[in-house]
């Protein structure tokens, strides 16, 4: 009897493993691509925060253009009087117009570094959301790889039919 429980167990174990094989070889896998190009240039939250940023930069820019007129004002206020000046009054003319073009090169620097900061976050941001996109239609669709189809010389994906591309379903999540 337990000879007979033991033979019809691994008779149960090898069919199990052989029916794991075929399961294994018939699996099919579902592959997509996805154009990062045109998700990153029709992502309505992108268009939000990039017009915002703009802005900004908008904004400081005003405010580079003023101090560079005050500068160029005052250079040209030397030029006209230099002749007429003593050379006191001519240096410490000469010396505040450098000094107010050298504040003004550092405020360049510094709000050139902000923008460029502010930009960093929104990309991560950005490139986050459509990744966390890219992920729940691939989950919920069933997908286990997705390429990046963006087209260009560097593309990794040279060739792929228009069925499996999945950008707009995820572009539309996204826009939700």
């Amino acid at each position: 009897m337990l000879l007979t429980v033991l033979i019809v167990g691994g008779a149960v174990m090898v069919a199990d493993m052989n029916g794991a094989a075929a399961q294994d070889e018939t699996t099919q896998y579902r592959i997509a691509v996805v154009d990062m190009s045109v998700l990153m240039e029709e992502y309505d939250k992108r268009k939000e925060k990039y017009d915002e940023l703009q802005r900004e930069v908008d904004r400081l820019q005003q405010e580079i253009d003023a101090m560079s007129e005050r500068i160029e004002r005052a250079r040209a206020e030397y030029e006209a009087n230099r002749a007429t000046m003593t050379d006191d009054e001519r240096f410490d003319m000469r010396a505040q117009i450098e000094s107010d073009f050298s504040d003004y090169r550092s405020e360049l620097e510094r709000r050139q570094r902000l923008i460029d900061t502010q930009e960093e976050r929104v990309l991560v941001e950005i490139v986050g959301d459509i990744e966390r996109g890219i992920a729940q239609v691939a989950e919920s669709e069933g997908y286990h790889l997705i390429f990046n189809a963006t087209p260009g010389p560097r593309a990794s994906v040279l060739y792929h039919s228009a069925t499996i591309d999945i950008t707009p379903r995820v572009l539309q999540l996204l826009n939700r």
